[in-house]
């Protein structure tokens, strides 16, 4: 046995170059020493690691396959890879890194076997989460993964592909799940100290109060048998319970009540979205000025000066201000031509005048 798993370890090795045997051995010991499930595994981690390979998105995409529920979410979710299914004889026979990337449709593929729960993930940052899973009445459920971490993708493969947790996530859960490199996962690691990877959280919506974690790799029928609690009673169960107690509670039990809604308003705080000063509105010469003027959600106008070499980030700035769920959910501006849309986008680097906004109207719309 040894020598037969030494020799797919060199076998790896000729295939994925410049690797180390211990490499090798962690991916071939991921999927059971099969050679091929673990050159794919290999490949698309690396696809993620490096996105110039392949014009490779980010991390959060638009998945369109089968089995998805359109009536819940537009779902858009973390993916491993292109998605594809990859041929890997053109790989073993050329050791090119590009003809890993001729694809051949197969049931089997390993992208198949680790991908993301797409038809059970919440589409949106945290704080729509944790709103979301208030509305609903349901306890929120954050799966943190890392791509360098097999146990991540052990989760997808095992523990969130099991037909009985998907059926009791559905029903009982809002399930948000995020990679840490991320903006989000890195906010939402930073805020609960999250310091192992993958990690498995059930937050309660009232107070954003970390409830349950587990870390690593978690079986489903371990899983099933520790959320037990949290399916017996929802949220508002749970608070009902907590008030009918009242009256019996000690100053201590209070403070601890008091902290966890301060919790919940730190979380807000943490997640913020934070944009540039706002300058004072210039005035005087107007081949220096850009006028704009902004037709908001509730139907309200607004306008306002801008120098002409402003950035158009300026314009995040003045709209924050004017609700109040612009500080925590991104947005961005639409302005229609004739028989066009143009969309403005918070990452672009232009200026007004570069962006010919002067004496135009543009809309807000949520991203």
């Amino acid at each position: 046995m040894e020598s037969y798993q030494q020799m797919l370890v060199s076998s790896f090795l000729e295939i994925a170059v410049d690797q180390t045997a211990d490499t090798a051995r962690r991916f071939l010991q991921t999927t059971s020493w099969n050679l091929e499930e673990a050159i794919q595994l290999f490949y698309n981690n690396e696809l993620v690691d490096n996105p110039s390979l392949n014009g490779a998105a980010d991390y959060w995409g638009q998945y369109d396959g089968d089995n998805v529920d359109d009536d819940d979410h537009n779902i858009a979710v973390p993916y491993i890879g292109n998605g594809s299914s990859h041929n890997l004889e053109n790989k073993i026979l050329s050791s090119r890194p590009g003809d890993v990337w001729r694809v051949e449709e197969r049931d089997d593929n390993l992208s198949s076997m680790y991908r993301p729960p797409f038809a059970l993930l919440y589409n949106g940052p945290f704080n729509n989460a944790i709103d979301t899973a208030k509305t609903q009445n349901k306890w929120l459920l954050v799966n943190v993964q890392s791509m360098q971490e097999f146990t991540s993708h052990m989760l997808n493969r095992d523990t969130w592909a099991n037909d009985y947790v998907a059926r009791i996530i559905k029903k009982n859960f809002i399930f948000w799940q995020v990679n840490d490199d991320t903006e989000e996962g890195q906010k939402v690691c930073t805020y609960y100290k999250l310091n192992s990877l993958p990690v498995i959280l059930v937050i309660d919506p009232i107070t954003g109060q970390k409830m349950r974690s587990w870390n690593g790799m978690v079986q489903p029928e371990n899983l099933l048998e520790d959320i037990t609690s949290f399916i017996d009673l929802s949220p508002s169960e749970y608070y009902a319970n907590l008030l009918h107690k009242r009256s019996r509670k000690n100053p201590r039990d209070e403070i601890k009540e008091d902290e966890g809604i301060q919790q919940s308003n730190e979380i807000k705080e943490v997640m913020k979205i934070f944009y540039p000063p706002l300058p004072e509105e210039p005035k005087g010469d107007s081949n220096l000025i850009c006028r704009v003027a902004v037709r908001l959600f509730d139907g309200r106008r607004i306008q306002r000066n801008f120098l002409k070499t402003d950035s158009i980030k300026l314009l995040w700035s003045y709209c924050c201000v004017e609700f109040e769920e612009a500080e925590t959910r991104p947005f961005r501006f639409r302005q229609v031509f004739p028989g066009a849309v143009k969309f403005l986008e918070y990452d672009s680097n232009l200026t007004f005048e570069e962006s010919d906004l002067n004496n135009s109207i543009v809309s807000v719309t949520w991203e």
